[in-house]
């Protein structure tokens, strides 16, 4: 079970930040004193339904749904988000640069984690972005928030002793076609973004194996975010649909210590198909459904916790979830 919804796109603004522009942070407002600056505030509710899949063995498959449910999500998002212009020149390209400085707040019924982000957007297209986030978890009702696997299983980690932390650099290239054709239904608006992503558990040694939000296999090391997306713009109550695929996973084998051969460097597929319902002026409903990708072994089993010690046989797919989540822009 996944707990995170569609990062970036469907808010319109990839919200990070760039590790190696934060000195230029400084010198910009200094510059751009006397300049209009935006504040803007956003909060976002996410929740999502997850039907049961079981495990089949064997090599490149698919899983059936065996099961009306497996677990469900619910969070929310505080962001708040100053934009600073840091226009480049004068043509129409460069004079709409800015750096975006975001801080926000998630809260989920099996976690807490403050975020802070800085965004630089030189082009209308590109999006340089870097960022960190700090947070603790707990289990609830049979939930894992914060696990750390120990003697064949995963075991709780007592809140506010153990965090999670995670830091990433990253760059997004955005372009939506209405920008060379004009008119109401000439949007067909497409993004790539790819990022490095460092993410950890403070006192869990390097190699041995975690959970957080629900999620296991987790190892600290340095990992990468693909997405891609397409979608088409419309004037309408249902104003944006489309397609996206997110990729993920770590760069070295050696990051799973003595579970190496097991994990290896594979890599997550996800592929959301999504609808976006614009309420109002403020208020929006993504819609969505997902279908995933995860191990599959040379053996039959129930539980993630005894993947450790199978034979990875291949990839699995199943029908991951369906989620909403709704955005008010105050």
């Amino acid at each position: 079970m996944e707990n995170s919804l569609f990062d970036s796109f469907f808010k319109g603004v990839l919200n990070a930040t760039a590790i190696c522009t934060i000195a230029g942070v400084a010198l910009v407002c200094s510059a751009h004193a006397d300049e209009a600056k935006k504040i803007s505030h956003t909060l976002t509710v996410d929740a999502a339904y997850y039907p049961k899949s079981d495990y089949v063995k064997g090599e490149d498959h698919f899983a059936k749904i065996t099961g009306p449910i497996d677990g469900i999500l619910a969070k929310a998002t505080w962001k708040s988000t100053y934009t600073i212009p840091t226009p480049l020149g004068t043509d129409e390209l460069l004079s709409g640069a800015t750096v975006e400085l975001t801080g926000g707040f998630e809260l989920s019924p099996l976690s807490i984690r403050p975020i802070a982000n800085v965004a630089f957007t030189p082009l209308p297209f590109l999006v340089f972005d870097a960022g960190s986030s700090i947070g603790t978890g707990w289990n609830l009702l049979g939930f894992e928030g914060m696990c750390e696997y120990q003697n064949d299983h995963y075991k709780n980690l007592a809140p506010f002793t153990r965090y999670y932390h995670d830091h990433w650099i990253g760059a997004t290239f955005q372009f939506d076609t209405g920008a060379l054709i004009e008119g109401d239904w000439t949007h067909v608006v497409m993004l790539v973004n790819y990022q490095m992503i460092y993410k950890g558990i403070i006192g869990i040694d390097d190699g041995n194996l975690w959970a957080w939000q629900t999620t296991e296999g987790y190892v600290n090391g340095l990992g990468y975010n693909f997405n891609a997306t397409i979608g088409y713009k419309m004037p309408l109550f249902v104003d944006l649909v489309g397609f996206m695929a997110e990729m993920y996973g770590y760069y070295r084998n050696s990051d799973y210590g003595e579970y190496a051969n097991t994990y290896g460097k594979f890599m997550t597929v996800r592929l959301n198909l999504f609808a976006n319902l614009k309420l109002n002026d403020k208020n929006s409903l993504l819609v969505a459904s997902r279908v995933s990708s995860r191990r599959s072994f040379a053996t039959d089993h129930k539980k993630g916790e005894e993947e450790p010690h199978l034979v990875k046989a291949g990839r699995e797919w199943f029908f991951d979830c369906i989620a909403i989540s709704w955005e008010h822009n105050f």
